[in-house]
């Protein structure tokens, strides 16, 4: 985290740096056969890069409180990835999210006010998930989210809790002061209580987005050209330089012929 801020326009064109390289990790991971610990980290990616959209569209929008909300759900799947790849607890995390969704899936379906709704192919299980829920009926899988400060504490990085993750949490739980800002927002009314920048919500979610996509390469089966982990590099250093470092890493990439591809099997 940079004790001073660089300006937003720096952030966001960093963030679409960002963007464009976890787009062409996702064509990597597709280009390769992937088994369910690869299939869980490419999502783990996609889903990052679409948050990181998603904090910048409310920050232009003005909604500064939601955008630390998503922040902090960002963080936290920070903190799942390094922890299922540091326990290798990729094939458990997955029987445990498919037997808790089938559960609060079946619970809808079993509701009397709900039943005639909860119809139509997302309630249909295919023989094959049928028998998966049978097997894991009888030996149900043992899987507990990571505590994020465990996690934090693990990776060194206590800041990313105590100034990340806890902070941002004062805007996911309700707080007295919650909506005051927006109230001056919408109305417009004059004189406007002061409020602090909201700037460090970009900067680290930047930062997190960033630290996802490079604990997904490393967690992953396969190897990465060096260039990848270089833009990586490239773009994060933006919150203490500034500027565009990552430009010449970036075009190189966009360079690449279709061909070439940015990783390969760590077996090969």
């Amino acid at each position: 985290m940079s004790k001073e801020h660089q300006p937003v326009e720096v952030y966001r064109a960093a963030a679409d740096a960002l963007y464009i390289v976890s787009g062409m990790v996702l064509i990597a991971f597709a280009r390769h056969e992937c088994d369910t610990k690869n299939i869980i980290i490419r999502n783990f990616v996609a889903r990052s890069a679409r948050t990181l959209k998603s904090v910048f569209l409310l920050w232009d929008n003005q909604d500064y409180q939601n955008a630390w909300a998503i922040h902090r759900v960002l963080i936290d799947r920070m903190f799942h990835l390094h922890s299922l790849g540091e326990k290798n607890e990729f094939e458990v995390f997955d029987d445990w999210s498919f037997y808790e969704q089938y559960k609060a899936q079946n619970r809808v379906k079993s509701d009397e006010l709900f039943k005639n709704q909860a119809v139509g192919w997302v309630y249909n299980l295919s023989e094959k998930q049928k028998e998966r829920i049978r097997a894991l009926e009888k030996n149900k899988p043992v899987w507990r989210r990571p505590k994020a400060a465990a996690v934090a504490n693990d990776m060194g990085m206590q800041f990313l809790y105590k100034y990340g993750y806890d902070y941002a949490s004062t805007h996911v739980h309700p707080m007295a002061n919650d909506g005051q800002q927006d109230f001056f927002i919408i109305t417009g009314l004059e004189p406007a209580a002061r409020f602090p920048s909201n700037t460090t919500v970009i900067s680290n979610t930047l930062l997190t987005a960033s630290m996802i996509l490079q604990d997904a390469m490393n967690y992953s089966s396969f190897k990465w050209r060096k260039i990848v982990w270089e833009c990586i590099s490239e773009i994060r250093s933006v919150m203490e330089m500034g500027g565009a470092p990552y430009q010449d890493s970036l075009l190189k990439l966009a360079e690449m012929s279709p061909g070439q591809g940015l990783c390969e099997p760590s077996g090969a």
